[in-house]
């Protein structure tokens, strides 16, 4: 009897441990992998995204842009936000980014390049951005950096073509403003963004001369790189002010307070400002040009065509 005594309470101190360890809270395997205590469960942190191929023209000629090549593997992720950024190593360039969005794991994209997007001449490091699955970003291996660079080269300058020397046609006392072949392009009042036309579009070679149409006093010269581009400004000695705009770039041969006379040169037609060709866009205004309430553009038609029949 004594020895089953002595048995039963050898077998409870084996067990007294057991419990108290149990009621200790020592973590247990979870089936998600962590670990679980206190009710909360500590996961495994994804994977990194990884660029598995990343490729970028190593050259270019601008305004060509670089063809982008990107394919992401994370496991796990169906997708991943991606965008590559363009940091300039010369001086001459900005920071240009392009953002391709979420992406699809594992499949290849090309990206395309938002309209009106330039890369300056220069040379660039070129690194792709991702954020994956988990908020992780990419991991840059030394096979997969995910790093590259690229040389945008500057275009190669294209003369221009010297037009044959043209004798500005005057006809009494008025001449056509465009010494040389011309057609006619978009008129007064055609609709813009925000506004109408204000004057006649003079189509004509690069170049060709452009020449007062009447005698008067040059008033200004500027250039409004986002706009008009270069142009001059003329008082009329018939009344109107006349608006010459898109000159060619160091073209402009008179200055604020030089008189000149009918078929005397001003500038060459080109296309600076806002322009996709080259053309002159002429204005005829009444009270001056904008100085003040009562100055208003008139359409220059009529007069463009009485100068044109004249002169021929």
């Amino acid at each position: 009897m004594l020895g089953a005594v002595a048995t039963m309470a050898a077998l409870g101190a084996l067990l007294v441990p057991v419990a108290a360890a149990e009621a200790g809270g020592t973590p247990a395997p979870s089936p998600s992998g962590g670990q679980e205590y206190g009710g909360f469960v500590t996961a495994t942190a994804p994977s990194r995204p990884v660029a598995a191929r990343f490729s970028v023209s190593h050259s270019v000629t601008a305004p060509a842009l670089p063809r982008v090549v990107v394919r992401v593997a994370q496991p796990g992720s169906r997708t991943v936000a991606a965008r590559v950024v363009f940091l300039p190593q010369t001086e001459t360039g900005g920071i240009v980014r392009l953002d391709l969005g979420r992406v699809r794991v594992g499949h290849t994209v090309v990206a395309s390049w938002p309209a009106g997007t330039s890369i300056a001449p220069g040379r660039y490091l070129v690194r792709l951005h991702v954020k994956g699955r988990g908020n992780t970003v990419l991991a840059r291996t030394a096979r997969a950096s995910g790093r590259t660079t690229l040389v945008v080269r500057a275009p190669k300058p294209v003369p221009a073509p010297v037009p044959a020397p043209v004798s500005p046609v005057a006809t009494g006392d008025h001449a056509f403003p465009v010494a040389g072949p011309h057609t006619y392009g978009d008129g007064f009042g055609e609709p813009r963004k925000g506004y109408s036309h204000q004057g006649a579009d003079v189509l004509a070679a690069e170049g060709t001369p452009v020449v007062a149409p009447v005698a008067g006093t040059i008033s200004s010269t500027d250039n409004q790189p986002q706009a008009a581009g270069y142009y001059v400004v003329e008082k009329g000695a018939d009344g109107h002010d006349f608006f010459f705009a898109h000159c060619q770039a160091g073209s402009t041969v008179v200055k604020a307070g030089d008189v000149v006379s009918p078929g005397q040169p001003l500038c060459r037609v080109g296309h600076t400002g806002d322009a996709t060709g080259p053309h002159l866009h002429f204005e005829v205004w009444v009270g001056g040009w904008r100085v003040g309430p009562a100055s208003a553009p008139i359409d220059p038609l009529p007069l463009l065509k009485s100068w044109d029949v004249a002169a021929r």
